[in-house]
């Protein structure tokens, strides 16, 4: 059998020498409605011509600001990526010499600790030595093994302060310079026992701009709701950072609040978290409909959805009752945390008696899709320690990621 002619030859079909012909830009347009970073890569092999204006960093960065990033691992030691039959488990497998420790940084006394990863960027700090405010801090791209230092957090208010928490956030406004693309901003909260604070520097052009304060004056009238005979510093102990639709969240059990930071106008605000059960549960924020705020809280093996209301609500409601995600019930479980459009929880088998010590199985880490609510496995672990702690990765391969410093 004869082989078919290339695409431009005399005997191509017109059909085919149409798509050959189209200008480059018709051809992003086509590529950038791939919906994953796997289509994408088969692409990409279909020939030179494709490959060339995959390869190009400008049509990567568009790409990456249409399409989420999946969720593709744990940054634990090691790194734990998503295994098959997940639908990760193929673009995590290229991340497999990345150096997520971030080795090629600069030596320091004490060592390097990972602090938050956000859209390829590592935060890292050196370990503290007694002082509640941190002084090294990098930003790295792992991927392409490159690094920032930046000037140490100030430390004016390190007599006073037991809560430091530093961690990336989009550089933010309305305007899009060339060097885009390297932007980035990296805030740092502090607080004590009638103070919050937030630090904030902003990259520009490969160098970062001085540190700059924001203090939150409303932090003493939530500070004065702790009931009288308890303790102020675990009453008011944040819960695990979230980012939804432009806002930093951070729930405080203690006295039942939400405490809302808004990277747009970098102002805070609070509100009334749920009543009991979700105020005594393990807690996720995510983005729901509308630019509201969803709520996960995992109880026994179930998880609990809400919904923020609105004051156009009739009767005006803070939260609405969602739906009720029921978990296989042989686990008992940890919420890691929210990336790339999944909820990870952290499994443990909670039927001890049907092993005996020396057989107790691996843990397992479950996703859920937030959009299908789907859960299905994500990887095993032979960490028997919970997850709750550890930072997500989500991106892209390394073919599809261009240089974020």
């Amino acid at each position: 059998m004869a082989s078919p002619a290339p695409p431009c030859g005399p005997d191509a079909s017109p059909a085919m020498e149409s798509q050959a012909n189209l200008p480059d830009h018709l051809t992003e347009d086509i590529l950038l409605r791939l919906t994953t970073a796997a289509d994408l890569a088969r692409a990409s092999m279909a020939g030179p011509a494709l490959r060339r204006i995959i390869a190009d960093h400008t049509f990567l960065r568009r790409f990456r600001t249409l399409h989420q990033p999946p969720l593709l691992g744990i940054l634990s030691d090691p790194f734990l990526p998503a295994q098959p039959p997940h639908p990760s488990a193929a673009a995590a497998g290229t991340l497999a010499d990345t150096d997520f420790s971030c080795s090629f940084l600069p030596s320091r006394d004490r060592p390097w600790i990972r602090r938050d990863c956000r859209d390829g960027r590592t935060l890292l700090c050196v370990a503290s030595d007694g002082r509640p405010l941190v002084r090294d801090v990098a930003v790295c791209d792992p991927l392409h093994r490159r690094y920032l230092l930046l000037p140490p957090v100030p430390q004016g208010l390190s007599d006073l302060v037991y809560h430091c928490q530093p961690f990336l956030a989009p550089a933010g406004g309305d305007e899009v310079p060339a060097d885009a693309p390297f932007r980035f901003r990296v805030m740092c909260l502090a607080k004590n026992q009638t103070q919050l604070v937030l630090f904030v520097l902003s990259s520009s052009g490969g160098c970062a701009g001085p540190w700059h304060a924001i203090p939150f004056d409303g932090w003493s009238a939530l500070v004065a709701e702790v009931s009288e005979g308890e303790d102020v510093r675990s009453s008011t102990a944040f819960g695990k950072r979230y980012y939804v639709h432009g806002c930093f969240y951070w729930a405080i059990p203690g006295i039942g609040k939400l405490l809302m930071l808004d990277i747009a106008t970098m102002e805070f605000s609070s509100i009334d978290l749920p009543p009991s059960p979700w105020s005594n549960s393990q807690m996720a924020f995510v983005e729901a409909r509308e630019g509201r705020l969803g709520l996960f809280a995992l109880s026994h093996n179930r998880l609990l959805y809400s919904i923020s209301g609105s004051i156009e609500d009739d009767p005006p409601r803070l939260w609405l009752m969602g739906a009720v995600v029921p978990l296989p019930l042989d686990y008992a479980y940890y919420i890691i945390g929210v990336a790339g459009g999944f909820l990870l929880l952290h499994g443990f088998q909670d039927n001890p008696e049907s092993y005996p010590s020396f057989e107790m199985p691996d843990p397992d880490c479950f996703s859920l899709n937030l959009q299908t609510m789907k859960l299905e496995r994500f990887c095993g672990t032979e960490l028997m320690m919970p997850l709750k702690n550890q930072l997500l990765y989500a991106g892209f391969p390394p073919s599809l990621s261009p240089p974020t410093i």
